[in-house]
């Protein structure tokens, strides 16, 4: 329970970093061009790449493999 709250909470404080962005977008870069300066760099890339798995493989683990 305690880690579905925490995966919410992230996707709430991207989706205000995102409409912050939008509404001010000289003081805050929205997500969007944040990621995509990211990965203008090969490491930058790996890093994203790395993220995606990590966050992909534990939502995948945590709500569809049957806890026992």
């Amino acid at each position: 329970m305690n880690a579905t709250a925490i995966w919410l909470a992230l996707l709430v404080v991207g989706a205000l970093i995102e409409v912050l962005g939008r509404l001010r977008p000289t003081r805050v870069s929205s997500l969007g061009r944040a990621l995509s300066m990211m990965a203008q760099r090969t490491s930058g890339r790996a890093i994203l790449i790395l993220l995606w798995v990590f966050v992909g493989f534990h939502l995948f683990a945590r709500y569809t493999v049957p806890h026992g």
